[in-house]
């Protein structure tokens, strides 16, 4: 496989491994909490995916930026 856009590959494979990350982390975190709290309740562990989606989206926005500045400043090619 040969990778055409180095810098797309790259933030892709960040994005993966965050979903990945949220994935495995939060269903530990709810145990934990649980298990801190002695019952079972809801609280913030519950936004981990939110928060997962959150930075992936700031990651796709900061590669948008750098590819249009790239592309010849604010107003792209003309």
């Amino acid at each position: 496989m040969k990778v055409v856009n180095k810098g797309k590959f790259i933030s892709r494979m960040i994005e993966f491994l965050i979903i990945i990350g949220t994935i495995i982390l939060t269903p530990k975190a709810i145990t934990y909490a649980n298990i801190c709290r002695g019952y079972k309740g809801y609280g913030g562990e519950y936004l981990i995916p939110v928060l997962g989606l959150l930075a992936i989206l700031v990651i796709e926005t900061i590669y948008e930026e750098f590819e249009k500045t790239k592309r010849g400043g604010k107003h792209g090619k003309r």
